[in-house]
């Protein structure tokens, strides 16, 4: 199939999923490159694009298409780091953005995109990719939208600050995030009877296993289901099969 051929396909087929489907079986790379940078369709120009191999056609169309399902194609596609770090701050969309921090690699970028990105999905995705210590505790303790702090606090391991989190962080889904991330059986065993959010404290009980710790748990939690779990767990240590393997 060359252009022409293309044009009158298009002529004749008006919908899209048609020529998407012509579309997935070229490999005529200009034939392509023309597609995803001319036809009105975004669906279709994705498709095109996603076959792409000529880096000059990708990084024209990440920097220059009008619709964000073609330009996060484009960059999905991409090995320019320069183009990848320039879209990754500036890009309009935020999905764009995402798909090229993904991409990135760089540490300094990847920090400042972490700080000061304005969508949450951005943020998240520079900290699931940064490696600097400090900026994640930073992160896990002082960022406006949960899901950045919880991804921060997947990667800590400094376990005075996940306590400091696993007690004080209001969100639920961030202190479950610290909760299972803690060793400290006394504070696991705080949390198991303290914590306000029932998850939370399911965590918390099920990385419990000081006998002494889970047998006051079992007594003193407001909560049946902790109740129960620590006698289950109770039972599971004291069972005839773990005293005679102990003996």
């Amino acid at each position: 199939m060359n252009s022409i051929d293309f044009s009158r396909l298009k002529w004749r087929q008006s919908d899209f999923h048609m020529r998407r489907a012509v579309v997935e079986k070229l490999s005529d790379q200009e034939l392509l490159a023309e597609i995803a940078r001319n036809d009105t369709d975004y669906h279709v120009r994705e498709a095109a694009v996603r076959k792409l191999g000529d880096q000059e056609y990708l990084v024209e169309i990440a920097r220059n298409d009008s619709d964000y399902h073609v330009r996060r194609a484009a960059v999905e596609e991409i090995s320019n780091k320069a183009l990848l770090a320039e879209l990754a701050k500036n890009d309009s969309d935020s999905g764009v953005r995402e798909a090229a921090v993904r991409k990135l690699g760089d540490q300094e970028y990847l920090v400042e995109i972490a700080r000061n990105d304005s969508d949450y999905h951005v943020r998240r995705a520079a900290v699931e990719e940064i490696s600097n210590k400090a900026l994640l505790a930073e992160l896990a303790k002082n960022d406006s939208d949960y899901h950045v702090r919880r991804a921060a606090v997947r990667k800590l391991e400094d376990q005075a600050l996940l306590e400091e989190i696993a007690r004080n962080d209001t969100d639920p889904w961030v202190r479950r995030a610290a909760a299972e991330r803690v060793t400290d059986q006394a504070l696991l065993a705080s949390i198991a009877l303290n914590d306000e959010d029932s998850w939370v404290r399911e965590v918390a009980i099920k990385k419990l296993s000081d006998q002494k710790l889970l047998s006051e748990v079992a007594r003193k939690s407001s909560d049946i289901h902790i109740r129960k779990a620590a006698v289950e767990k109770l039972g599971k240590a004291l069972s005839p099969s773990t005293r005679h393997a102990n003996i």
